[in-house]
């Protein structure tokens, strides 16, 4: 009875020891980078570098030890405060010396792109010290989804449906049901069959059970491809900060491999093409247009294919129509080949290359989201 009282004052001693100490040792292994060593810690890279002066603009070491802030220490675990709140419940930080848009982010631990959606006045590189940050809108009780009735018109008849899935871009899914076709499922739902192979162009004619097709776009999204092309431009190599990243998003794309295709999906139950992608960059707090064609024209610049660095994305044209259908992240540039990781209706997630036939005669474009 002594010797387990002896042992559990020790192991009380030790975490309170622990939990006392404003930094951690971690010692870094295969696969680690500033990036997902921050992930882990709950700390940003800045507050490494901050601690590890010398390991800036640095490859990370196997082996070397870092100092690592401990959000746990009694000294560093401070409750974020809201220092103003309006009556409608929307919540506001008052700017403090040394503090920027990413620092407030951080604190509140909201993204950057959110902070500048609350505060589109506010210039990031001009914000003063008491400038009132609006970090949170106020909170609005939304009610449980219904099932949908959804009227869908063609230019002969009128035709409403039960539609009962609904996807993050108000999209109207079918879940496709075992032995239905395309065919039967335009005739369904009173639409042509040209129509239905538009809103789903990565579709495939022997359609597996579970299977999700698009019957009626949401107003999220544009029911036509964008056709206009971005200019190619001089882009710069990547920072040693986004090499990190880059790396960061390819491990987390790659703990899908072999989930399988699913119309409209953005979760480990199956990813379309475009979901993958939405999926992996919101791990960096970074968040893309929902299609392929949006992506491409809509996210970051497009770059020369010589240009390409790992996590580029990179888009095809696999409907015969050539626009733009299909994206990947670039996993590896070698001297003639690309390879990527995205999600096949075929095979759902894997990594493929430029160098297959399939994919050389379809490559459209590449485009760097990851830059200063």
């Amino acid at each position: 009875m002594r010797f387990i009282t002896l042992i559990t004052f020790i192991f009380i001693c030790y975490t309170s020891m622990v939990f006392s100490q404003k930094t951690i040792k971690h010692t870094v292994v295969e696969g680690e980078s500033f990036y997902s060593i921050a992930k882990k810690y709950k700390v940003t890279e800045s507050d490494i570098y901050e601690l590890n002066p010398k390991t800036k603009g640095t490859l990370l070491q196997l082996k070397t030890v870092l100092l690592i802030p401990n959000k746990n220490s009694k000294t560093e675990n401070k409750k974020k405060k809201v220092t103003s709140k309006n009556v409608d419940g929307t919540e506001f930080h008052i700017v403090e010396v040394g503090e920027s848009l990413y620092k407030i982010a951080k604190k509140y631990e909201i993204s950057l792109e959110k902070i500048k959606e609350l505060n589109p006045d506010i210039k990031p590189e001009a914000i003063q010290i008491g400038n009132k940050i609006r970090i949170k809108d106020y909170e609005v009780e939304v009610a449980k989804d219904e099932p949908k009735t959804v009227v869908i018109q063609t230019d002969t008849n009128v035709n409403t449906i039960q539609i009962d899935c609904e996807d993050e871009l108000g999209n109207k899914i079918h879940t496709v049901q075992k032995g239905e076709t395309l065919y039967k499922i335009a005739k369904k739902y009173k639409i042509k069959l040209n129509d239905l192979k538009e809103l789903n162009e990565e579709v495939v004619e022997n359609l597996p059970e579970g299977y999700q097709l698009i019957i009626k776009l949401g107003t999220a999204e544009l029911a036509k491809v964008p056709t206009e092309t971005k200019e190619i431009v001089e882009a710069k190599p990547l920072s040693l900060e986004n090499m990190s990243k880059a790396e960061f998003l390819i491990a987390k794309a790659s703990e899908h491999i072999g989930t399988r295709y699913r119309g409209g999906g953005t979760t480990s139950a199956g990813f379309d093409c475009s979901g993958l992608m939405f999926a992996t960059y919101k791990h960096i707090d970074m968040t893309l247009p929902r299609s392929s064609g949006s992506m491409a024209v809509g996210a970051g610049v497009r770059v020369d294919r010589n240009q390409a660095q790992k996590g580029d994305l990179i888009f095809f044209t696999t409907n015969g129509r050539g626009s733009i259908n299909h994206v990947g992240m670039i996993t590896e540039v070698l001297e003639d080949e690309i390879k990527f990781i995205h999600s096949s209706v075929q095979a759902g997630v894997i990594i493929s290359s430029t160098k297959e036939p399939y994919y050389s005669k379809r490559f459209v474009q590449i485009n760097r989201v990851l830059s200063e």
